[in-house]
Parts: C-alpha cells; structure tokens; sequence
C-alpha cells in the first residue's frame, strides 16, 4: 500500500512535470532595463577617459587601411598622413552625435522584432568557434551540419532574440565558399533578423543580396533585418577588409558593431583605466567612420574584452578587472548615448564544468549590472571561443530568460493586491493555497527546467543526472520538436540558385 502510494506520487510528480515543459515558453521581447547601472568610476573620472581617447585620436592617431576610408577622412577635414589618421575631438564628436540611439531590427517569424536601444537588453548567441563539442561531450572540427543544428537550437530557444550568424566555423565548406552557406542556413533554419558576415566587399555583398531575395529589397531599405561584426585590430588599426564590410552594410541600411579586440596587457596597456581609454578610441573612431560613410547609420559601440594571462599568454574569462572595464564601457557608451554590445557567457574551461560556470555567471551579471544593451556569445562560449558547447548552449539560453527578469527589475502593479492577501492569511499562515498565489505564482518567480531544484532523494529517484546530462536531454528534446520556418518555395528556389551560382562565379574548381 505504502509503495503503491510513492508510486502514485511519483508519477503525479512526472506528470506535472510533463506538463510544465509541453508549455510553450514565449521568444524573449523587447527587455527594456530597470535595474539601475553600475557606476565604476565618477563623472569627472568618466571625462577624463573621454579626453584621453580623443588625445590619443589627435595626437598619436589611428591607421584606417584604406584607400576609400583615407580619401574620405580628407574630404571630412581630418589629417590624413599616409595611413595615420589624425581627429580632431570636435569631428569625431559631431559624427558619433549622428548615430541614432535606438532602432529597431526585424525577422520574418512572428514576433520576431526586437529594439536596441540604450535602455534596452537583446541576447545573442556565441560565434567564430572553429570546434564544436557535441551533445555527447566528443570535441571535435565543426561542419555545416553543426551550423544547421546549433541554428535550430537558437530557433526553438526562446532566451534568444537574435540569430549570431557563424555559430562556429563550418570547416567542411571551402573557405570561399563558406559564407555563402553560413548566410543560406541562418535565412532558411532561423526566421530571427540575424547575422551577415562583413569580411570584405563581396562576401557582404552576398550576404546582404541573400537576405533581399528572402525579405525584399524594398523591406530592407526601410528596415534592418541584419548586423555586421566589424573587428578592429588593437592597438590602433581598422584595416580595409573590415571597412569595405562597413560601408557596404551601412549603405544598406543595415546595422553595424564597431568591436576593438582587447587582450588586456597585451594590445592595450598593462592597466584598467588606460585600456578603456584605448579601446574607447578606437570604438569613437569606427562609429564615427560608419556616420561619415552614411549619417544615421544604426550602430552598436562595441568591444571584446579579456585580460591575458601572464604565464601562458591564453585570454582568461571571468575577471574582476574586466567586470570593471564593462562598468566603464557602459557609462562611456551611455554618455555618447548609442547602445552598446558586450560579451556575456564566455568561459576558458575546457569542459562544461563548475569553472564554465563560474566564468560564465561572472560575465553574464557584470555585463547586465553596466547595462549592456547587445549580449554578444550570451550562448555556448568555451574554451576562450575555441569550442562551441551545445550543452551549454540551451543552459545559457535559460539562463537569459533569468537575465532578463533581473535585468526588467520589480513592479509595484500588484502590491496593493498582495498586501489585501496578507491580511487574509495573517500571522501564522501560508500563502501556498491563497487566491493571490494561485493567479500569480508563474509569473512571481522564474522556475527553470535545466537547473534542478528538486531533494536529493528526488533527484536521485529520477536517475541522478548532471547538468551536461540534463541539458542534453532538453537539446534532443529541442531538436526533435524542431519544425523550420515557413519561406516561400520560390524564395527557397532562389537562395540556392543563388549559392549555386556565386560558388561557379567565386571559384570553380573548387567544383
């Protein structure tokens, strides 16, 4: 009788269970901040950085490396010498003044849109990984086919709002050939505005031309259904691959990151303070070309940021100088008044392990604490970016829908309706079977599925399974619910004539 009656009780547990996750979770928003910010430094400290970077823009310069850029920076009044550019703060300042402080981008799904805005909180997943580790835990090279796979992971997460375009490196398709691939599945398995790469003229081009056939060229005249890395090389230095990429996604309408790359001590100075002031350089320097080359252009103020480690020279993940550095960014980028993307998530640990985690949770909470407002790798970074762990892809992606509750603060719509609740119960009581709990309860407190929360004797009960378990568990359940997005047959034709023919045009022998 009694393990009838354990039985019965386990299976009703199961069954509520079951039924919790057939729930349909809604794709993330708009989030819209109301948390306040930390503030690393003060204002006069804040305008000191501010006057450093543009000292450093007059006085040492930055090398733009290209001809187009160059002839450009001239005709604005700037102090071409060669490759040098030499700014005046009041130039760099007038064009970053143009760059619009919200705007929105658009999918082709149904509530698919997203603002970015300075007030605003959009999660994107990692990219660049050249390996991926699999569900099983197998490190290893990935392909197309993991492309596609992490692609339908984001489409069924709904903790993320954005699609992150080359998810890792599809290392099976020939480097000329790759974007070409890399656009068609992130347009055919996401219908999320996503990325386009920007490594060059025609690879841009490509890019944007594949999304025209998919959403119109006339639709994306008016809207932005793209982004666009733009990559700068610190210390100093925006080269003409990542320029050409710029111009041809700002002339499009689309949107553009300006993103240094610090390896803290290692392109930038050995100190906090005087890194931020570098990489604020060279940001204001890229937004203010984007402006020049179209004003209006919708811009992200962007950077990648990780100090080096002094024994081995690796990027490490997590640290307290960097948490600091993003407190600076986000009151710097805020003064300019235009959003800004941060990394979140990133880990140096090899495995999906307590360090990951550490790492991850460290970045995730200083980048939503300096409101960051583009959550870049907020999805599966390991390994410094070296490997893309689908395991801990859908954990982070749970691990958003919790960001983002933090980040939206607290509402004081229902106090008047709870306090009339705490005068039913009164002293003494609970609240578990009050009215006010039964109608509120789901939306009071975020309850994950991934994290487990239950006794160890439950837990146990229930196969005793870790969070790499666990999480692989919730991937195959993703994967096989997956279904891809309608797109019209006709476009469909299109985009693969269209990589068809570009591969013929880029290289046939490659046939």
């Amino acid at each position: 009788m009694v393990e009838s009656a354990s039985k019965t009780k386990r299976l009703g547990r199961a069954t509520r269970r079951a039924a919790r996750e057939a729930e349909v979770t809604p794709r993330l928003s708009t989030v819209r901040y109301r948390v306040k910010p930390v503030e690393v430094v003060s204002a006069d400290e804040l305008d000191r950085i501010h006057c450093a970077s543009l000292k450093i823009l007059q006085e040492v310069g930055i090398d733009f490396r290209d001809e187009v850029a160059l002839a450009q920076w001239k005709a604005a009044g700037a102090d071409v010498r060669g490759q040098r550019v030499h700014l005046d703060g009041d130039l760099v300042e007038s064009l970053v003044a143009m760059a619009p402080e919200r705007f929105a981008m658009t999918g082709r799904g149904a509530d698919t849109d997203v603002e970015i805005g300075v007030d605003t909180l959009t999660f994107c997943a990692m990219q660049g990984a050249p390996n991926i580790r699999d569900l099983d835990g197998t490190r290893r090279a990935s392909t197309i086919a993991d492309l596609r796979k992490i692609n339908r992971l984001i489409q069924m997460s709904p903790g993320f709002q954005i699609g992150t375009g080359f998810a890792c490196e599809p290392t099976d398709i020939a480097v000329p050939w790759r974007h070409l691939h890399i656009m068609h599945t992130n347009l055919v398995d996401l219908d999320l505005a996503t990325n386009g790469l920007t490594t060059g003229t025609a690879r841009a081009e490509d890019c944007i031309a594949m999304a025209r056939i998919v959403y119109g060229r006339a639709f994306m005249d008016e809207n932005a259904v793209l982004w666009g890395m733009i990559s700068g090389n610190s210390p100093l230095v925006w080269d003409a691959t990542m320029l050409e990429g710029l111009r041809v996604f700002a002339l499009a309408n689309q949107v553009v990151l300006i993103a240094p790359f610090v390896l803290g001590a290692a392109n930038t100075p050995a100190d906090v303070v005087a890194t931020v002031a570098q990489l604020n350089a060279e940001a204001l320097a890229g937004v203010a070309y984007a402006q020049l080359v179209k004003p209006g252009t919708k811009t992200i103020y962007g950077q990648y940021s990780v100090s080096v480690s002094m024994k081995s020279g690796a990027p490490m993940s997590g640290m307290p100088e960097i948490s600091l550095l993003n407190g600076i960014v986000g009151q710097l980028a805020r003064r300019y008044n235009i959003p800004w993307r941060t990394t979140a998530s990133q880990a140096s640990s090899k495995l999906f392990d307590a360090q990951s985690g550490y790492e991850s949770a460290t970045a995730y909470m200083a980048a939503v604490n300096a409101r960051a407002n583009f959550l870049l790798h907020a999805g599966g970074w390991d390994e410094a970016g070296m490997v893309h762990c689908l395991n801990k892809l859908v954990v982070d992606g749970e691990q958003n829908l919790l960001m983002a509750k933090y980040a939206q603060g607290v509402s004081f719509d229902l106090l008047d309706e709870a306090l009339d609740a705490v005068r039913r119960v009164g002293p003494g009581g609970h609240y578990l079977g009050d009215p006010f709990t039964l109608k509120h309860f789901r939306n009071a407190f975020i309850a994950p599925e991934i994290l487990n929360y239950e006794a160890f004797e439950q837990w146990k009960a229930a196969g005793g399974k870790d969070m790499p378990s666990r999480a692989r568990e919730k991937a195959e359940d993703l994967l096989a619910r997956y279904a891809p997005p309608a797109l019209d047959s006709s476009k469909r034709e299109e985009l693969d004539a269209f990589v068809a023919r570009r591969e013929q045009e880029i290289s046939p022998n490659l046939a």
